[in-house]
């Protein structure tokens, strides 16, 4: 039942917890501030998602006064919805949106629950740190326009000025932060220049008691600015904080500026003395310059790793008949490229081909090949299916997005409870500092040192920082991923080098991985060929990426525009194609269903043509630079095991390296994924490197799967970490080095932990002042930056990487 009650000031809204200052809306015998909150009660309750109120008391966000703008209509402009939508298939949509209000893990656990809610919404993923989320819709059943209004309807209405997305509005921010800083500097500056009598001469200046109150009115003066603008962001977070039933560690230190504040007033006023207000300003001074630190430090982490996580993607741009591999970096738009069988989509290009099939599922997660013909868009991060097709670049390429593509794969693999530890953390931390500080000044009040207590008080919620703590593994893990880019191995976050810490099994493919195909010799052994032939067999051979059918095409060598149709490419067994009226296969021995009569020495492709096999290829991999070594060392911490789809040639010289009952040859990709299981159903930890191609299954049921790519690589496979080629011998370093990590976080942790511990037993003493603790509280964070940065390049050196 639903009813209007009387005005009652002692009842709270059971959605926000604002109190019911108006008419009092009672609903499901709980009372509402208004009718939205009660509308977004209604939903939640209607689609069974109530457990919302049970991870924080009041998680919502107040709807009173909201009404659905008429504004929202110029969301079904199509100009409008294209710079909304990243992504569009038929009905299927992506957009992504900023949420300014997003506060909480409360509000994480709703909004990835907007699926409920509606049964258009097919999914939605939020970053937290961004306060951005990810909705991906069905436009048959939900409107981009709906989607925006049932996001407000919750409490979390998405931010859409685009000016307010851009860079100018970083750098407003950016100054806004500057003449903060600025103004408390300056009175503090001032008001401890006017402080001076009050500490050298009892407040008595040049017994001047007229000077002395304008010295002191001054002050309270230069004060205000830093209370009402500098101060501000500290009593903002703690009121919406506190508003929320939750305690972070802005409260503590936005008590400690009013009780220095108010104390100060009433000192200048009975007892014409300064009081604090040097402090006080000193504390907001130090606070929002160690803020504006940390804050410069995070951004710069965070752009040094994205900049270094930009993988090392490269297409076939199409040049006066020539194909050149370039660097998605250098393209422009209207450049023609070349996208074969296997490769991704680098940015927004035009189809020129007649007709091609593509994969999303990098794009949507699920696997959906969908066809399209001449001058249709392609997205970015469309695998291309279909052989050998041509494009025209539309939009200029977004490297971070299609590396933000990979790194959004397989989330569920890598779940981590940082950010709800976090939370729990901060909010019990906070409680403690308040406790300890009202504590020690009723101790030092009883015993009639109302002094020492005040400053005890002051300097405990001033000086106690969880800050340190929560950054130790930001800081860490942020320095580590960025030397490892540096070192050609791109890991996706932290979470991997974590599992990675943990692998006591390593799983190598050998063609591609422990083999270099640049290095390879090839010989043609089969009856003579035909020139028509081999122009066939050389074009169908040029449509895959895989190692084995480029050894083919560098052999036959023949570049011609020869058009193959019909292609199909066999997991694990092989490519067929038509090229006018011969239908052509190349692949295994098995999959031509030959007799297992011809001995094979080496990795071998066959070659049918019309039904008639011509002979084979033989393909004499060499072995990697240094890669023996490396399998030897690496053997000695982890076990090591060979999965190969080859034939068994190499078994004798890799025995001595792997021994023989850690050697598998003639491995489909399914018997890989079944090996993989085994060993991680007797409790193995187990890490895959293999070239990503017919290894995606294994990459997916490993605990790390490990792409090893020849340089500037056409692809992206769906692992864990991309490891240059060039990098594999440095695998037992690379290892090596992340394991160090832990030596680093537990040194940074270690450190903060007894900085709070000391920095407490003086303040409980009364032996800081504020303003002391107020420069001793960023350096706290300044430390656990340094030696997070230094520590890292450390061990870095210690392992001979690069820097």
């Amino acid at each position: 039942m639903s009813g209007i009650t009387d005005k009652q000031t002692s009842l709270q809204c059971y959605h926000c917890g604002d109190s019911c200052q108006a008419d009092t809306i009672a609903f499901d015998d709980k009372h509402f501030c208004c009718a939205g909150c009660k509308s977004v009660y209604e939903i939640l309750s209607a689609n069974q998602l109530c457990n919302y109120y049970s991870l924080t008391e009041h998680p919502g966000i107040s709807q009173s006064g909201d009404q659905v703008p008429a504004y929202y209509d110029f969301l079904d402009k199509k100009e409008v919805q294209d710079s909304l939508i990243h992504f569009r298939e038929g009905t299927h949509c992506h957009a992504e949106f900023v949420l300014p209000h997003m506060h909480c893990s409360s509000c994480i656990w709703l909004l990835e629950n907007l699926y409920r809610m509606h049964e258009g919404v097919i999914s939605a993923r939020v970053r937290f740190l961004e306060k951005t989320i990810q909705v991906v819709f069905d436009t048959e059943k939900i409107s981009l326009k709906a989607v925006v209004i049932l996001l407000k309807k919750i409490g979390y209405e998405p931010q859409l000025n685009a000016e307010s997305l851009g860079p100018k509005a970083e750098k407003k921010l950016f100054r806004s932060e500057i003449y903060k800083i600025g103004i408390a500097g300056f009175c503090f500056g001032n008001i401890m220049m006017l402080s001076l009598p009050d500490y050298f001469s009892d407040g008595n200046f040049f017994n001047e008691k007229y000077l002395n109150h304008v010295f002191n009115y001054l002050s309270l003066a230069l004060s205000l600015p830093v209370l009402i603008y500098s101060a501000r962001e500290f009593f903002v977070s703690s009121i919406q904080n506190l508003k929320q039933r939750q305690i972070n560690i802005d409260v503590p230190i936005t008590l400690a500026i009013v009780v220095a504040f108010v104390t100060s007033v009433y000192l200048i006023v009975f007892e014409s003395r300064m009081g604090y207000l040097d402090s006080m300003s000193g504390i907001v001074f130090f606070m929002l310059l160690g803020r504006f630190f940390q804050n410069r430090s995070y951004k710069y982490l965070t752009f040094k790793r994205n900049i270094a996580s930009y993988l090392p993607i490269a297409v076939n741009k199409w040049v006066d008949g020539k194909e050149e591999s370039t660097p998605v970096t250098n393209l422009e738009i209207g450049d023609d490229i070349r996208v074969r069988q296997q490769e991704i989509v680098a940015t927004d290009s035009i189809l020129l081909s007649e007709q091609a099939w593509f994969d999303y599922s990098f794009v949507t997660g699920e696997s959906h090949w969908v066809e399209k013909h001449r001058n249709e868009l392609i997205y970015a991060g469309a695998i291309q299916k279909s052989g050998l097709t041509e494009m025209r670049i539309s939009k200029k390429p977004n490297q971070s997005y299609v590396t933000q593509l990979w790194n959004g794969q397989q989330q569920d693999k890598f779940k981590s409870n940082t950010l709800f530890t976090t939370e729990w953390m901060s909010f019990w931390f906070s409680v403690a500092v308040l406790l300890i500080g009202t504590v020690a000044c009723i101790f030092w009040m009883f015993r009639g040192e109302y002094q020492i207590g005040l400053t005890a008080l002051m300097t405990v919620w001033i000086i106690a920082c969880p800050c340190a703590l929560l950054l130790c593994s930001t800081f860490t893990y942020g320095n580590m991923l960025t030397i490892l880019s540096a070192n050609g191995c791109f890991v996706k976050n932290a979470a991997v080098l974590e599992r990675i810490r943990n692998i006591d099994t390593m799983v190598f493919d050998k063609t591609g991985t422990l083999t270099s195909t640049r290095e390879s010799s090839v010989d043609f052994i089969g009856r003579t060929v035909k020139g028509y032939e081999w122009e066939a067999l050389g074009a169908l051979a040029n449509l895959s990426i895989h190692p084995l059918s480029c050894a083919v095409s560098q052999y036959i060598g023949r570049v011609s525009k020869t058009e193959i149709s019909d292609f199909a490419y066999h997991e694990g067994q092989g490519i067929a194609g038509t090229c006018g009226k011969l239908r052509i296969r190349l692949g295994s021995q098995q999959w031509m269903g030959l007799k297992r009569n011809i001995a094979q020495e080496h990795a071998s492709v066959f070659a049918e043509i019309n039904g008639e096999v011509l002979g084979y290829f033989e393909i004499r991999n060499q072995y990697r630079s240094g890669i023996l070594d490396m399998l030897l060392e690496v053997k000695k911490q982890h076990d090591i095991y060979l999965l190969s789809g080859d034939a068994d040639a190499e078994r004798k010289n890799l025995m001595p390296v792997f021994g023989e009952s850690h050697l598998f040859f003639n491995q489909l990709p399914e018997q890989k994924t079944n090996q993989i299981e085994a060993w991680q159903s007797t409790g193995k930890t187990v890490m895959m490197l293999g070239d990503g191609l017919n290894d995606a299954n294994a990459f997916s049921k490993s605990d790390v799967g490990v792409a090893v790519i020849e340089n500037q690589h056409h692809f992206l496979p769906p692992c864990d970490v991309i490891l240059e080629a060039k990098g594999l011998k440095n695998l037992p370093a690379l290892m090596k080095y992340i394991r160090q990590g832990r030596t680093t976080l537990l040194l940074a942790f270690t450190f903060s932990v007894m900085y709070n511990l000391v920095g407490l037993y003086f303040a409980v003493q009364g032996m800081l002042t504020p303003v002391v603790a107020a420069i001793l509280m960023p350096m706290s964070t300044v430390s656990i930056v340094g030696i997070s940065f230094f520590m890292s390049r450390y061990f870095a050196k210690q392992q001979n990487l690069q820097i």
